[in-house]
C-alpha cells in the first residue's frame, strides 16, 4: 500500500505487458524496443502512469491509446537524445568541400535555395552544425538562401533546440574559430549566433508516419538521418529510407551514421566515398556517376550496356538453389580459368540473390580475363554499390582503369583498396609501379617497401587470388629488384 492507502502500480513489467506496450510503440513510432530495454521501459511507464494517478498499467495504456500528447511525453522518456556539435566531423568536411560544390554545379540558375533536413535532430546540435557548415562553405556569398529543418519525435528535445542555448562544455571540442564565428557567450554557457539560428527551423515529425507532410516530401538537397534507424526494425527502416529517397532532389545526398550501412536496406542510392567517408547519393536523372581521383564525385556520360556484356537470359527455376555450393563452384572455376563456367554459375546465383556482391565480383573477374573491360567495369561497380568496402572489387576496378590507361583513376582506386585493406600487397605494388613511371621515385620506393611488408605479413590475403598462378617467391624477388633500382635512381 502507498501512503494514501491505495495500491501502487506493480514495479515489475510482465512479458504480456511489455509486448503490448512494445508493439504499440513500434506501430506508432517505428521504434522497436528489444527485450533488454524492458527495465528502462518499465521506469518510463511507471513514471508517466504515476504522474496521472493511475493504479494500473492497463489504465495508463487506455490513456496512451487516446492521447497523442501523452504518447509524445512517453517518447520523451524513451528516446535517447545523445548528440553533439559537429559529431563525426569528417562528414561535415565532405559536405563543405565536395558535396556543396557538386550540388551547386547541378542546380538550375533560378533555384537559389539550399535546403537541408536533419531527421531525428534531438536537441538541435546537428541542424545548427549543418547551418554553420553551410555558412562557412560560402553559400550566402553566392546568393543562396540556407534553409535547415530539424525534426524529432521528442517534444522536450525540440523545445531545448529552439532555445538555442547550451552549456560551455558543449563547445569544448570545437576549434576557437568556429566558436568565435557561430556562438555567443552567455552567463550559463553559449547561445547560437544569429546567422545559423535564423537559418534553422524546428518541427515535430515522426519518421515512421506516412505519408510525410508536404513540407518534408521534396526538394531537399541533403538529409542527415544519423543513428536514427538503429531503433527501427528492418521493414520500418526500409520504408523510412524509401521516404528519404523520395524526399531528396536528384543528385541529393543522404548522410547516415558512420557505422550504419544501406547494404541490406536499399539499392536505389549510389554509395559515394569522399575523403574516407561513405555517403549515399540519389542518382541524377539520365546520368550515371563515377568517383573522381580526388575522392569527390564527378559526372560522366552514361555508359550504354553492350550486348557482349550481358549475361545470357535467365529462366527462373522453381527448385531451391544452393547458392553457397554455386558460389564455391564459381570460385573454383575462376581459379581454373573457366570463364564461361564462372559466368554461367554467377548468373544462376544472381537470379536468386541479385545483391550478392561476391557473385558480381566473380563475374567481373571473368569478363576482365576475357578482355571485355566494359562488362567487367559494370559488374565491378555493382559489387561496390552493394559493398563499398569490398577491397578486391576496388582493386579490380583499379586494374580496369589501368588497362584503359586511366592512370589517375587507377591510383585513386588502389589507394581506396589500401585504405580498406592495408595489407593488400598487389595494390601497393601497382601504386609503386605507377609512381615510378611518373618519376615520383620516393613515393614508389615507399610503396615497394610496403609491398614487401604485406607479402611477409599477409601472405594469404585477399590479394592472392589475383596472382594468376605467379609464385610468391618470384613476386618477392621482382619487388626487391624494383626497390633496389628505384633507390639507385634517387
Amino acid at each position: 500500500m502507498d501512503i494514501d492507502g491505495r495500491d501502487e502500480i506493480p514495479k515489475d513489467l510482465t512479458p504480456t505487458e511489455f509486448t503490448a506496450f512494445r508493439d504499440y510503440i513500434n506501430q506508432h513510432s517505428g521504434i522497436f524496443l528489444e527485450e533488454q530495454k524492458l527495465d528502462s521501459l518499465r521506469v518510463s511507464l511507471v513514471t508517466r502512469a504515476t504522474r496521472h494517478g493511475h493504479m494500473s498499467l492497463d489504465e495508463y495504456f487506455a490513456l496512451l491509446k487516446k492521447s497523442d500528447n501523452e504518447f509524445n511525453e512517453l517518447m520523451n522518456l524513451i528516446t535517447i537524445n545523445e548528440t553533439s556539435f559537429y559529431r563525426f566531423p569528417q562528414q561535415f568536411d565532405a559536405l563543405r568541400t565536395s558535396v556543396v560544390p557538386e550540388l551547386l554545379a547541378n542546380k538550375a540558375p533560378a533555384d537559389r535555395r539550399f535546403r537541408a533536413w536533419s531527421a531525428g535532430c534531438s536537441t538541435g546540435e546537428e541542424p545548427y552544425s549543418i547551418a554553420m557548415n553551410l555558412i562557412d562553405s560560402g553559400l550566402e556569398a553566392f546568393g543562396y538562401t540556407i534553409e535547415v529543418m530539424g525534426t524529432d519525435v521528442s517534444t522536450s528535445a525540440l523545445l531545448r533546440a529552439k532555445k538555442a542555448e547550451y552549456p560551455a562544455k558543449s563547445v569544448s571540442t570545437l576549434s576557437p574559430a568556429i566558436v568565435d564565428r557561430h556562438f555567443v557567450p552567455t552567463d550559463q554557457g553559449v547561445r547560437i549566433a544569429e546567422g545559423p539560428r535564423n537559418a534553422v527551423s524546428f518541427q515535430y515529425h515522426n519518421l515512421i508516419k506516412e505519408p510525410y507532410p508536404i513540407a518534408l516530401m521534396g526538394n531537399w538537397d541533403i538529409i542527415f538521418c544519423r543513428n536514427v534507424t538503429i531503433y527501427f526494425r528492418l521493414e520500418s527502416t526500409r520504408r523510412v529510407v524509401q521516404n528519404l529517397f523520395d524526399s531528396l532532389n536528384p543528385g541529393g545526398y543522404l548522410f547516415i551514421g558512420h557505422s550504419e550501412t544501406l547494404t541490406t536496406v536499399s539499392d536505389k542510392f549510389e554509395p559515394v566515398e569522399i575523403g574516407g567517408v561513405f555517403l549515399y547519393r540519389k542518382p541524377q536523372l539520365r546520368k550515371s556517376t563515377t568517383l573522381s581521383a580526388r575522392g569527390g564525385a564527378e559526372r560522366v556520360t552514361p555508359t550504354q550496356e553492350r550486348p557482349s556484356a550481358r549475361v545470357p537470359a535467365r529462366v527462373r527455376r522453381p527448385v531451391e538453389v544452393d547458392v553457397a555450393s554455386l558460389q564455391q563452384q564459381a570460385e573454383e572455376a575462376s581459379i581454373a580459368g573457366g570463364h564461361s563456367q564462372v559466368l554461367e554459375l554467377t548468373a544462376k546465383i544472381l537470379e536468386v540473390e541479385p545483391r550478392n556482391a561476391t557473385a558480381h565480383l566473380l563475374a567481373a573477374n571473368a569478363w576482365a580475363d576475357t578482355g571485355n573491360l566494359d562488362a567487367a567495369y559494370d559488374e565491378c561497380r555493382k559489387a561496390i554499390s552493394i559493398d563499398p568496402l569490398m577491397a578486391s572489387a576496388r582493386y579490380l576496378l583499379g586494374i580496369i582503369h589501368l588497362r584503359r590507361e586511366e592512370r589517375t583513376l587507377a591510383i585513386s582506386e588502389f589507394k581506396r583498396t589500401i585504405y580498406i585493406d592495408p595489407g593488400f600487397a598487389l595494390a601497393h605494388l601497382n601504386l609503386g609501379n605507377l609512381y615510378r613511371s611518373t618519376g615520383a621515385t620516393k613515393d614508389a620506393c615507399k610503396e615497394y617497401e610496403l609491398t614487401l611488408r604485406a607479402l611477409y605479413e599477409n601472405p594469404e590475403g585477399a590479394w592472392v587470388k589475383f596472382m594468376s598462378g605467379f609464385r610468391l617467391d618470384l613476386l618477392s624477388s621482382t619487388v626487391e629488384r624494383s626497390l633496389v633500382e628505384c633507390r639507385r635512381s634517387m
